[in-house]
């Protein structure tokens, strides 16, 4: 057992970490941009809450370092938090950047090499779980595989540079599959995206690296990313300093400390997420995906919509319930919360969360160094970010307030220090 002291001490180290990251002095009364690739021209009262907002989740979530990006018009405001960050850096994008291979698909939709109703298994005739599995149904999330990390995950955590190959990673997935009705019922699982890389690279014969760069990243502005070699455990250049409590049950093990993780092997997420992007590529990629650059005609597929809950069935499968769409919705490997389109996701040592309403234009993308609070705390940052955007003028209508968001990250920070005892006579 670690002494309260000792625990309050380790606490507020990592806390300090992170405001000192920020760069806020009392002299300049506000942050410091740190270099040229970073961009301030959003109003200066946004720019400060945005910063405030980020300095308060580093440390709810542990984090030392971070990015973001959040555009409006021609206003952007781009930086990086922590020593030799900036608005440049590399990112472990995770499933942030899954949509990248929806987007592929589409591509092949549009040359006539896939059909979106094509049977899977007629390309990977090898392997067996699949059945009635349709390439539509890997991006709309009706396949009823069961996502591959549910018994797992706690390895990526505490030996985050052990290689993984795709077929275990699949295996894990189908041994929990089908969940209920395939075909109609959304479940959110990464199995789907690995078994479609898979395929795209059986089907084709090219390396998925090969493909992303020439159809998705070249075409959508994307000059940063890449798909890495998955044997790599590093990223090359400037990037976050990767932090993760050990895990147990899925939970942090707070009382153990905090760890770096300068090595994360890619090949814990694969085609699911393993792609090295920035804040603005990843902006760039959502406002092409949603303006109709991949897919031609089968591009209209990408909005089309169904409610993230799923209605309760007979029997037969017959809806007997009504679902509730105020849960968001998903639609083709991107969900859709209000007018936001995006993904969060988390590898070990990272956070990121990226959403553009195509119908203003406005984006947010933010990352964090410290994966242990999980996805749903960065996707609550990005969407308190936009509500403050909004709530200064320069974001869309939304069905949330910044203070909704506030007090949900509150509740879901991790290993906080206790509160202090009241002293007794």
């Amino acid at each position: 057992m670690i002494p309260r002291l000792a625990q309050r001490t380790r606490f507020a180290a990592v806390a300090l970490l992170a405001t000192a990251a920020l760069g806020l002095t009392a002299c300049t009364g506000g942050p410091a941009i740190s270099a040229s690739s970073d961009v301030a021209t959003l109003d200066k009262g946004l720019a400060s809450s945005i910063d405030d907002a980020i300095a308060t989740a580093m440390q709810q979530s542990g984090s030392t370092e971070a990015v973001v990006g959040v555009w409006s018009g021609d206003n952007a405001y781009v930086r990086g938090y922590g020593e030799g960050v900036d608005g440049n850096s590399l990112i472990r994008g995770a499933q942030a950047t899954q949509p990248v291979l929806c987007a592929l698909l589409l591509d092949y939709v549009a040359e006539g090499t896939i059909k979106l109703d094509r049977l899977v298994e007629k390309d990977l005739t090898r392997l067996s779980g699949i059945d009635d599995i349709t390439y539509d149904q890997l991006c709309g999330m009706t396949s009823g595989l069961a996502d591959f990390k549910a018994t797992i995950a706690d390895i990526f955590v505490n030996n985050p540079t052990r290689p993984w190959p795709d077929q275990e990673l699949i295996a894990q997935g189908l041994a929990g599959s089908p969940l209920p009705w395939p075909g109609r019922d959304v479940n959110i699982s990464d199995t789907n995206a690995l078994v479609l890389s898979r395929a795209l690279h059986v089907k084709t014969g090219e390396d998925i690296s090969d493909l992303l760069k020439a159809k998705v990243f070249e075409p959508a502005g994307m000059g940063s990313s890449y798909f890495p070699n998955l044997s790599s455990t590093t990223v090359s250049g400037n990037t976050l300093s990767g932090l993760a409590y050990p895990s147990s049950g899925g939970a942090p093990v707070c009382e153990a400390g905090v760890a770096e993780k300068p090595e994360v092997s890619p090949s814990m997420l694969g085609g699911a997420g393993a792609t090295v992007t920035t804040v603005t590529d990843l902006k760039n990629f959502y406002e092409h995906y949603l303006d109709g650059t991949f897919g031609g005609a089968a591009s209209k597929r990408i909005t089309e919509t169904v409610p993230l809950q799923n209605p309760e069935r007979d029997a037969e499968g017959n809806p007997t319930s009504e679902p509730d769409t105020a849960a968001g919705e998903w639609a083709f490997g991107m969900e859709k919360i209000g007018p936001l389109y995006g993904r969060s996701g988390a590898i070990t040592g990272t956070l990121t969360a990226a959403y553009h309403d195509p119908e203003s234009g406005f984006s947010v993308v933010v990352a964090l160094n410290n994966s242990s609070a999980g996805a749903a705390f960065v996707k609550t940052l990005a969407f308190e970010l936009a509500a403050l955007a909004t709530e200064a003028g320069a974001g869309p209508e939304l069905p949330w307030t910044a203070a909704d968001q506030t007090a949900a990250l509150a509740s879901a920070a991790i290993c906080q220090a206790p509160p202090e005892e009241e002293a007794t006579e």
